[in-house]
């Protein structure tokens, strides 16, 4: 329920987190989505958010919601966006792979899995990578130093992931 996603981003924010995954998406968005994630960026919360994996270029919510949240698209292990990844302005602000991912999955095991979804983690684990080496992190100083990846297609806005680049980029300034 959206009702559930807006109380539970509130309660992340005023319980003390930094940096907020959101692998889901929607077709349209709400004014109380809409404030819950103003709320979080004036607290200083990063957002991540997959872009769907419909494998088109229409917006998706929250990651369409470009300067607010960090919109994740999905890439193979070759390095092209993935058949079903959604593309393009405003959902996706980088891409990371996504394709059979090994997870952890009920019953103590693990399994396949693929989506934006599982890239979407990728891109929030390098956000508080980037915030433990230095912080405060804004939502705008996240974006760009995450914008220093590996260019590879336009509709996938700033490329794949570097983890190293933006680790570099957040600590070092844009080389």
């Amino acid at each position: 329920n959206l009702s559930e996603i807006v109380a539970a981003l509130y309660y992340a924010v005023d319980n003390g987190a930094s940096v907020v995954n959101m692998s889901f998406d929607f077709t349209t968005s709400s004014s109380a989505f809409s404030q819950a994630v103003s709320y979080a960026n004036q607290k200083g919360v990063v957002l991540v958010a997959a872009a769907g994996n419909e494998g088109v270029s229409t917006p998706a919510y929250p990651a369409a919601m470009n300067g607010l949240v960090i919109g994740v698209a999905s890439t193979s292990d070759s390095d092209v966006r993935s058949s079903w990844s959604n593309y393009g302005k405003p959902d996706v602000w980088i891409a990371a792979p996504g394709e059979n991912v090994v997870t952890t999955y009920p019953g103590g095991t693990y399994a396949s899995a693929s989506g934006t979804s599982f890239s979407t983690p990728l891109v929030t684990g390098t956000v508080g990578l980037l915030l433990n080496a230095r912080a405060p992190l804004t939502q705008a100083h996240a974006a760009s130093a995450l914008a220093h990846a590996q260019l590879l297609t336009p509709d996938l806005n700033n490329g794949r992931l570097n983890v190293y680049s933006a680790l570099q980029a957040w600590l070092w300034g844009a080389k």
